[in-house]
């Protein structure tokens, strides 16, 4: 799905007058052409470490910055790309993110998704130290692609991306979902099911390592946490409040096992995650 994804995104930056590339995005202080640019960097630097194993733009940023958490690292870091890079005209934005997303394509396929990577933490904390499957890094950059792309096209009044690019990015999410949720004090053998109306179901089942995660839905389910389709982009592409997206979802069953876990979903996929 990166090759449309980008494909898609080319096309909405191509319909660009001036103003609207200078139109702010819910992201602070970027503009549309501030989020272009940001993904444009976070394509160097993925194929900067992880094809051409250079050093981590982070690591050369902490040099310079001692004593930054890693959210600081990150934040920071982003902040100085976009702000150097605002010299560049758009024509050449996108034609550098047609090469950057074929270049980035290009990789993803030929690499072994089992092979090890650089820690996903988007999946679980277990893996903050260690290394993580290459399918995760291809999956977290498809969610953060998808995310600002929706960014750029509420902020201009563009409608949402198909049913087609929702679906893998609510897979990957609800895989997020099942390795960052807690206990919930369920017992084991627990389920629950996440639904996207309409597009796809998927199944948590808790056991003695944490919740698990498949495809389809489990008749058995102690409780479903369901989203309207037309909801579902904005809500798991960041665009609403924890209070809102929690009120986006429709509960069916366990009241207050799914309670506990709306409190948690909500707080993840909430605007300024």
């Amino acid at each position: 799905m990166l090759g449309p994804e980008r494909g898609e995104l080319l096309q909405l930056l191509a319909q660009l007058d001036d103003q609207e590339w200078a139109t702010p995005t819910e992201c602070p202080a970027w503009t549309v052409k501030g989020v272009a640019l940001h993904v444009l960097g976070d394509d160097l630097s993925l194929l900067s470490r992880q094809r051409d194993q250079a050093t981590n733009s982070l690591i050369l940023y902490a040099e310079k910055h001692p004593g930054l958490d890693f959210r600081q690292l990150l934040d920071g870091f982003n902040e100085l790309w976009v702000e150097t890079a605002m010299f560049l005209g758009t024509d050449l934005v996108i034609d550098l993110l047609r090469n950057t997303g074929e270049w980035s394509a290009s990789f993803y396929n030929s690499v072994d998704l089992d092979r090890p990577g650089e820690p996903v933490g988007f999946f679980g904390g277990r893996f903050a130290s260690t290394t993580s499957p290459y399918w995760q890094a291809i999956a977290r950059e498809y969610v953060e692609r998808w995310v600002h792309q929706h960014q750029i096209r509420r902020a201009i009044g563009r409608p949402d991306l198909g049913a087609e690019f929702l679906e893998p990015a609510a897979a990957t999410v609800a895989r997020s979902v099942a390795a960052h949720l807690p206990t919930l004090d369920a017992a084991p053998g627990t389920s629950l099911v996440l639904t996207v109306a309409d597009v796809a179901s998927w199944t948590c089942t808790f056991g003695d390592d944490g919740w698990s995660l498949a495809d389809g839905r489990a008749d058995d389910a102690a409780f479903e946490l369901s989203l309207d389709r037309a909801d579902a982009t904005s809500v798991l592409s960041r665009a609403r409040d924890r209070e809102d997206a929690q009120a986006a979802f429709v509960v069916s069953g366990d009241a207050a096992l799914a309670e506990r876990a709306l409190r948690v979903i909500s707080a993840m996929v909430a605007s300024g995650q």
